[in-house]
Parts: C-alpha cells; structure tokens; sequence
C-alpha cells in the first residue's frame, strides 16, 4: 500500500518550498537538500549549522494501491491531479514532486503543471529511467529552462529540472533555482503575479491541503478497481 505525503515549508529568506511524493521518508530526503544549500543563506543557527525551515506542515493521504503499470494514464486521473495541484500549488515558488504519482507506470501526469504554473519552478524526481541509474557516468539531475513569460518581455526562465531521489541531488537542484532566480530578479527576470495571480495568494491550509490529495487518492482508487477489473476479464495473453 502507498501514501502521498505533501510538505509545505517556508525557507529563511520567505520563499515558499513544497514536496508531493509517494514513497516513505522521501520528506527527509527533501529537508536535507534545502538544509544543506541554504547553510550559508541561513545566518539564524550560525555559520556552522545547517538551515532550518521558518515553517513547516506534513500531511499524509489514506493508504491505496498505485495504478497497475500496464493501465495508460485516465482523463479522470489527469484531471483529479490537476485539480489537487490548483489547490496545493498556491503562493509555492518552488515544487518538488514525484514524476510517477500514484502510478506504478513511467506516466508524464506533472508535464500540465509546469506549462499552467510558469512562476513556479520544478524539480521532479524518481527520473532514474530517464536520466540512467548508473552512478559511474550518468548525471544526479538534467536541467532544462523554458521562459517564464514568453508573450512578454520579460526574460526570467523556469526551471524544469529532473533529479533522482537523492539529498545531493535536490540540493544542487535548490541551490540552481535560487541562484537563477537572483540573477533573474537583477536583469528584469522577476516573477510576474499580475500575469499569474497564484503566487501571490496565501498558502493551502493544512487541512485543506490533507482534503486535497485524499481526494486525488480517491479518483486512484476508483480508476485502480476500475482498471484491475478490465485486466481480469481480458485474461492472461495467449
């Protein structure tokens, strides 16, 4: 059985970080990454400690079973998603999430999220099948930049990254949209809340946030009986 736990965290300098995952103790694989690329942005614990978080929540979803691999992505599943993330996405500068959520299938169900939410950067993980699981020659995360406001003349650019479940990997990929985002803000690349009113509105509640993905769990657990049902009256291939 599987569990989505989303965390919604506020880091030392305001900017808001938030996890979605599937897998357990993935949580503590995020905190690490912040805590260690923000070390020296993070002056209230010293030189010598690591960051810690201004703020914080965890929720966790009622338990379910994944979608089978051999099931293609649902509409209804797409759209309980997207749903979920309008809720959950509020006022967050950058998002982790599981690039397989829910799904046991290699399924792209986060490409929407990332054209809807341009002022939001991304960093999905459990990509090992895309970027190669071998540590002697394959690279932690593969980065891409799209712009943020294309019809504008706004030159900022989105981070799109994806990294494997790693701590160093999520710290690189941290430390990258925050350096970025810098250097954006210095050369007219800022975030534009007149042309995406989401970021600048407050944050899901915490048991807002708890009915959201136990709603996305729902719609998972309707298409899994669903699709489970289908497997079993096709029969085995001859």
């Amino acid at each position: 059985m599987s569990q989505l736990i989303f965390r919604l965290c506020e880091a030392s300098d305001g900017r808001i970080f938030a996890c979605l995952s599937d897998q357990p103790n993935v949580e503590d694989v995020f905190d690490s990454g912040y805590k260690v690329a923000y070390k020296n942005r993070d002056n209230s614990n010293g030189t010598e400690l690591l960051a810690s978080w201004r703020s914080s929540f965890i929720v966790k979803s009622a338990e379910f079973n994944k979608l089978p691999e051999d099931a293609e992505l649902p509409a209804e599943i797409q759209s309980a998603f997207d749903t979920m993330m309008a809720s959950l996405i509020k006022g967050v500068d950058v998002f982790f999430c599981d690039y397989n959520l829910g799904i046991q299938a290699n399924a792209p169900i986060c490409n929407n999220i990332m054209d809807n939410y341009k002022s939001t950067d991304f960093v999905l993980f459990s990509c090992e099948e895309m970027i190669g699981n071998d540590p002697r020659t394959q690279p932690y995360l593969v980065s891409y930049a799209a712009p943020r406001y294309p019809d504008t003349g706004n030159i900022g650019r989105q981070h799109r990254i994806y990294s494997k479940t790693d701590a160093f990997a999520f710290c690189q990929a941290v430390h990258a949209i925050v350096v970025q985002r810098e250097k954006d803000a210095l050369t007219g690349g800022h975030i534009r809340t007149e042309l995406d009113p989401y970021i600048n509105q407050e944050n899901v509640e915490k048991s807002h946030a708890e009915n959201a993905i136990n709603q996305f769990v729902k719609a998972i657990q309707h298409s899994s009986g669903t699709a489970q049902t289908n497997l079993a009256l096709a029969g085995p291939e001859q």
